[in-house]
Parts: C-alpha cells; structure tokens; sequence
C-alpha cells in the first residue's frame, strides 16, 4: 500500500494535538528541560570542586568565577594533544575541541539520555490506541500505513522540540553557572546544532520504539520490550567495536550498521563527508525499526 502524503499530514497534526490536549507533549518537554538544567547544574558543581583541586595542586589561588582554570586548560596545548589522543581521530579531536566544554557535555548528555526518553515516551504510544480501541476509530478514516508514518513524524516533531528546549534549558543554567567559562554566542551556536544532530541519533531509537508498539496491546509491556532491545542493540554496538577487525571478523561490522550506537561516533563530525552518510543511516535505520513493526501491524487483527 502506498501512503497518502494528505493522510500522513493529518495523522501527523492528529498525534501533535493530542499531545497537547492529553498533556503528554507538556510533560515531554517538562521532562527534558527539568533534565537538561538538573545535569547541566550537576556538571557546573562537579567543575568547581574539580578545579578548587587542580588550583590547589599546582599551588595557585581558586578562581573567584568558575569555569576560569576550565577555560585555560582547554585552550592548553598538552590538552588538545591529550584529546586528540584519546578520540584515535585528530579531525574529530579537533573537532571536538571547538565545542565550548558546556556545549560538548550538552551534546554527551543527549546522544547519551534521549534515547532512553524516547522509549519511555514514544514505546507505549501505538500500544496504547490498540489496547484501548481507540485504533479503530482512526483507521476508520485512515490507512494503517498512514497512522503509522503519521505517528511517527509527530513524535519527531515533538522529539526536536523537546531537545531544542532542553538545550536553551543547559544554556541559560551554564550561563549562570560557569561565567568563567562561558561564551554565550558561541555555546549557544554549538547546543543547537548538537540538538539537531542528537534528533537524528534519537530518531532511530523513536523507530525502534514505535516499531516494538505495534506488537502490542499493551503500553507497559511495550516500554519494557522496547528498553530490553534498545540496551541490548546498544551491547551489540559495543561488542561488534570490540571484535571488528580484518577477515572474518569484518562481519561485526554489518552489525555496527544495524545499530544506532553503531553511528554515534559519527554523529560528532561536522563534516560533510562523515556526518551525512551517518544521518542517512539514522533515518535509514529508524524506517528499517518503524516496518519491521507495521510488518505485523498490516496482518493484525485490531
């Protein structure tokens, strides 16, 4: 069956003004703003006490702003060599350097946690319409395939502003909190597109979680599910790094383009030659997740 372009959009403004009438598009961004001030908050302390320490070590005095020692060090040359090391990748060490140290937590924050937010949020969603009936209502004017690109392409949108809100939420705390270090044009340039970039590596998980809500009547079991292949997609990710290699062992790396974690390291380039193919991935893989589940949905009794 072919999708309707028309029946997606409507299915789509469908799932966005339910959010809203339901409160759950409310409770999604108040999830991860609260989030991204909390752990934006937590970092700011952690660096003070960090940096009380390396000032007393060297034998200096504390700096009255923090963030100050922060900003020396990462401008140092030992330290960007010491990174570059670490990454195995001097383009992407460089890149990395770029970041202002608050905009590259922001970043590990995100690509680290929206994941795990999205199946909380997004796993039960379908689940819930076919558990509760109210499935039968929709597909009485709409195709499945239509429901479901449409409850899909919702949760997106509201899945980027969630991010975007929750990256002027890390913002506006490492503004207050970290003067020292703290340049505000270009930390705020640097969450955005980091918040742009984390979408795409989260849109994948929203794929897997929506693809998993479609087996089931059932929300919870759907959440439950949905975090069990999500975690062990994310081991297989690691464990295909770990034994990828030549010969045989090239195989681990089909299972490395299978996985979203398997695209992570790519989504911190920024240029084109890395960061495009990998996107194209995450799209990829995300539509791969989303009709792997409408296999069934078609053929089930609803």
């Amino acid at each position: 069956m072919t999708p309707s372009i028309a029946g997606v959009a409507i299915m789509a403004r469908h799932e966005l003004a339910d959010a809203v009438r339901s409160r759950r598009a409310l409770v999604l961004l108040t999830l991860y703003l609260v989030g991204s001030v909390a752990a934006t908050a937590i970092f700011a302390t952690l660096l003070k006490h960090i940096e009380v320490e390396v000032s007393a070590a060297v034998g200096l005095e504390s700096a009255k702003q923090v963030g100050t020692v922060s900003s020396t060090l990462w401008k140092s040359k030992p330290f960007r060599e010491m990174v570059i090391h670490l990454t195995g990748d001097r383009a992407l060490g460089e890149t990395l350097l770029q970041v202002p140290p608050v905009g590259l937590f922001y970043g590990w924050l995100s690509l680290t946690f929206a994941p795990l937010l999205v199946l909380m949020t997004a796993a039960g969603r379908m689940a819930e319409d076919i558990g509760d009936g109210s499935a039968r209502f929709i597909l009485f004017r709409s195709s499945r395939l239509d429901w479901c690109l449409g409850t899909f392409l919702g949760q997106a949108g509201q899945l980027l502003l969630a991010l975007l809100l929750s990256a002027l939420g890390a913002w506006v705390t490492g503004w207050w909190r970290l003067a020292g270090a703290f340049d505000a044009v270009a930390t705020m340039q640097a969450m955005l597109w980091l918040a742009f970039k984390a979408w795409f590596y989260a849109l994948a998980a929203l794929g897997l979680a929506l693809g998993v809500s479609q087996f089931f009547s059932s929300p919870h079991l759907a959440t439950v599910v949905g975090f069990i292949v999500l975690v062990g997609l994310s081991v297989l990710a690691g464990l295909a790094r770990h034994f990828s290699g030549d010969g045989l062992r090239r195989l681990w790396d089909l299972a490395l383009l299978l996985t979203p974690g398997g695209h992570r390291l790519g989504v911190w380039h920024n240029d084109a030659a890395h960061l495009l193919p990998t996107m194209a991935y995450l799209v990829a893989l995300a539509f791969v997740y989303l009709f792997a589940g409408y296999a069934y949905l078609a053929r089930r009794d609803l």
